[in-house]
């Protein structure tokens, strides 16, 4: 019988004393205990941890992946790994603990943790193969079983090795009379291992003049001799990138001689490479740089851990601030990483410190492919990389020797993981800087509530940085009130004669112009005409969005797609209105009024091409673009000198939400997607279209007045009950029928308020929302219903939660009620 152990493991002896036999194992499924397992004989403990294992777990096996080893008084109760996985560790042991805690601050079992912060694409598939035994092979050639027996034993003689193709008890049967052998076959996914290409080197590493000498001039041709010199000089060549070169006849030629001999190797695949070549060091730093880094310098030589909140507005040169910072840390041994919220800016922001700190560099996001993904982590694991790049997912990358941690624009919600484990990773990354001593920076032109509240109450350090490089200006940020506009109009103006004489202008001056609407598609909805009814989409409570490309009616949510209106779900009249616009329709609008300009589009649908982003980046760096229309993926720390005009389109969208985050969301998209205007010598202009000009977020981002912002949002959330002053977490439970889900969450519901209704000193201040339908009330064609739970610490709701769920399993199952809990919750809808 296996033994349950903790998840954070003793610190390993790898001395290898006798009593060191066995392993904890975090298996992947849905438990939440790691499981000791014995060492296979003559295995050292660094030759099995921090890589995956197959286990037996119960009657079955099971990937997991071994995280520690245990001094075990009684190992012979204890099963055998069944295999190890892996040649190399995948993670180190320093980060077993962040694991740990991941699973128990965001309620995932710890396996299932691993299994999905590892790169994708690892763990193998597994199924059953068949091998005949003796007594099988006798039996088919004697032909003495039923007809449907001989046809499964014929298939395995036909087949050995290859996958059962029935149900398991049909092999079972013939594997308990000794007619099969079953065995458990790993297939590991094409694209995720080591990608292995053909290499040509010398064949006697000779000295290059000995070896002329001896071919001789006859033999040896011009090109022959560059083909020789190049791989002498080099070591070795990919054969590929020879034969672009030299041919297959020159290559064969000196192969088939002696003189190069072929082999193959590993070859990491490259990423593609960010917009910036070059990125020089300045000569000086102006004085709040300067001020800054050394800041930041005196936390790093401590090699301690300290958390800083860098406020810096837009434009106020806090890359090089990162640079330097990153360049003192590695100068110390230490390697660092750089986490950005978005793809689009990973690639930006990954020619910048190559260029800076060179070749031991590594990008890491879901945008690449799985080969590129093993291949950077693998890279990563091995110690080749001193610096880390990129999106959320990068925060796991397996860094043995880390020192600093940079959280770029840390207030986006993008670092908000929105599956399980919903971790957040701005709080994680700080996290992981504590757990493993290292340095984190915190970076933003608009701090987030909760982490400026931490820098004012002195749980982090705060450096400000409060003006931009070579004292420009702040952008002039112009409200216009839409209402007044809209009076009158039978069409409401996509766009205000101020924002438009403004980009007329801009043209004219020619500069570049950035329009900015978080909203993608054609129309946003359909409206009957005889009814009012909204066109919504089947599966889920949301109305079907047009876009123009395809011609269809999507749903954002789901995907679902339809090529017509079709007929009123209530009423069944064919007449329907559209209304609303998205980025497709602005575009549309742009070209129309401007048939000159050269108009773009980034949004999901235009980028949704591997490296298209990319590319209209590097368009409109090189002026190739006039008017870039775009979400808030163009809102993010990209640096474009040339852009003088922003035009916010509607900045009431983000307003309407559900969500106490609603205005501080608002807040900062408008702050910084006006921070990528006047960022180059000329001054920049920033025109925002509104319906609600009196609110204080719109107020405090027109007058860049972040302290104002912050002291209204504060005294709201505390008087409420709102994170930062309170810890949150939201109950999700979904299901096919609605009835069923309503029932079983006013029944967790009760339970809960059971809780909190006992003594203070047991409940420790919890509060209880709901359950209400969820404002998504029906999604993917699940009834959707959520209870929303405060307390003043986690633990009180995470052991509330953890024990709740357990004992409310069967029930669930039974009634096809799917439950799920998000801590630090960023998604209301």
């Amino acid at each position: 019988m296996n033994k349950h152990a903790s998840c954070i493991p003793p610190e390993p002896d790898t001395s290898g004393p006798a009593g060191i036999r066995a392993v904890n194992v975090a298996v992947d499924l849905p438990v939440w205990k790691t499981f000791s397992y014995r060492m296979p004989d003559g295995l050292a403990p660094d030759m099995v941890l921090g890589r995956r294992v197959r286990v037996p777990f119960g009657k079955r096996t099971a990937n997991g992946y071994a995280v520690g080893i245990t001094e075990e008084c009684e190992i012979e109760g204890l099963k055998d790994i069944a295999a190890i996985l892996d040649a190399e560790p995948l993670f180190p042991m320093s980060m077993v603990s962040l694991f740990d805690w991941v699973s128990k601050f965001y309620l995932c079992p710890p396996g299932q943790v691993l299994s999905a912060l590892l790169p994708p694409g690892l763990s193998p598939s597994t199924h059953r193969i068949a091998r005949l035994t003796e007594k099988g092979k006798a039996i088919l050639e004697s032909k003495t079983k039923p007809s449907n027996e001989m046809e499964m034993l014929e298939w395995v003689g036909k087949n050995p090795g290859k996958k059962i193709p029935w149900p398991a008890p049909k092999a079972t049967s013939l594997k308990s009379r000794g007619l099969i052998e079953i065995e458990t076959a790993h297939l590991r996914k094409s694209g995720a291992g080591p990608l292995m290409k053909s290499f040509l080197r010398m064949k006697d590493p000779a000295d290059l003049t000995d070896i002329f000498k001896t071919l001789g001039p006859k033999q040896l041709s011009k090109r022959g001799m560059d083909l020789i010199r190049l791989i002498y000089d080099a070591g070795s060549a990919p054969s590929s990138d020879l034969r672009r070169k030299f041919g297959d006849y020159l290559i064969n030629k000196w192969v088939n001689k002696g003189v190069l001999e072929r082999f193959e190797a590993p070859f990491y695949r490259r990423p593609i490479t960010g917009i910036v070549r070059d990125y020089p060091r300045p000569e000086f730093l102006f004085p709040q740089q300067e001020k800054s880094i050394e800041g930041i310098e005196s936390l790093i030589v401590r090699d301690e851990f300290a958390c800083c909140m860098l406020y810096g507005v837009t434009g106020s040169g806090k890359t090089e601030i990162y640079c330097r910072a990153a360049e003192a840390a590695i100068k110390r041994g230490k390697q660092v990483l750089i986490m950005v919220p978005e793809i689009s800016l990973a690639t930006y922001m990954e020619g910048i410190f190559s260029a800076r700190i060179g070749e031991r560099t590594a990008v890491y996001h879901s945008g690449l492919s799985e080969g590129e993904r093993y291949d950077q982590w693998m890279r990563i694991s091995r110690g080749e990389v001193d610096l880390v790049l990129g999106a959320r997912s990068a925060l796991f990358s397996p860094l043995g020797r880390i020192g600093l941690i940079i959280v770029d624009e840390e207030h986006d919600p993008a670092y908000k993981q929105d599956s399980s484990p919903r971790y957040q990773g701005r709080d994680t990354a700080v996290m992981r800087g504590k757990l493993e001593n290292a340095v984190v920076i915190l970076g933003s032109g608009t701090p987030s509530v909760q982490s400026y509240q931490n820098a004012l109450t002195g749980k982090y350090s705060l450096i400000s940085m409060p003006e931009r490089v070579e004292n420009r200006p702040i952008p002039q940020v112009l409200l216009v009130d839409m209402k007044k506009i809209e009076e009158g109009e039978k069409d409401p103006p996509l766009l205000s004669p101020t924002l438009l004489e403004a980009m007329e202008d801009n043209l004219k001056k020619g500069d570049q112009t950035l329009l900015f609407l978080n909203r993608r598609g054609y129309h946003r909805l359909f409206l009957c005409r005889a009814c009012g009814e909204i066109l919504k989409c089947p599966n889920c409570d949301v109305a079907l969005t047009y876009h123009l490309n395809s011609r269809h009616l999507i749903c954002h949510y789901c995907g679902y797609s339809t090529g017509g209106t079709g007929r009123c779900s209530a009423c069944g009249c064919e007449a329907f209105k559209a209304y609303g616009f998205g980025t497709e329709k602005l575009e549309e609008e742009i070209e129309a009024r401007f048939p000159g300009s050269r108009t773009a589009r980034m949004d999901a649908d235009t980028t949704r091409r591997r490296g298209e982003a990319l590319r209209l980046l590097k368009k409109f760096s090189a002026g190739e673009i006039d008017i870039l229309i775009g979400t808030q993926m163009i809102t993010k720390g990209f640096d474009f000198p040339a852009v003088t005009l922003v035009g916010v389109v509607a900045s009431d969208l983000s307003l309407g939400f559900p969500d106490f985050r609603a205005a501080e969301r608002t807040f900062q998209l408008l702050s910084q997607v006006a921070g990528r205007a006047g960022r180059g010598e000329k001054p920049g202009r920033v025109i925002v279209q509104t319906f609600n000009p009196s609110h204080y977020a719109l107020a405090a981002a027109v007058g860049n007045d972040y302290n104002t912002f912050l002291q209204k949002e504060i005294s709201l959330r505390s008087s409420l009950g709102y994170p930062p002053f309170r810890y949150m977490a939201i109950l999700r439970l979904q299901g096919n029928r609605k009835k069923d889900t309503a029932e079983i969450a006013t029944e967790i519901s009760h339970l809960i308020r059971r809780y909190s209704a006992g003594p203070k000193s047991e409940r420790g201040e919890l509060r209880v929302l709901g359950p209400v339908e969820a404002p998504l009330s029906k999604l993917k064609g699940k009834y959707r219903f959520q209870i929303m739970i405060k307390a003043a610490h986690p633990f009180i709701i995470q052991g509330l939660l953890k024990r709740l769920i357990a004992s409310q399993k069967a029930s669930l199952n039974r009634k096809g009620v799917e439950c799920t809990v998000d801590m630090d919750p960023y998604q209301m809808l």
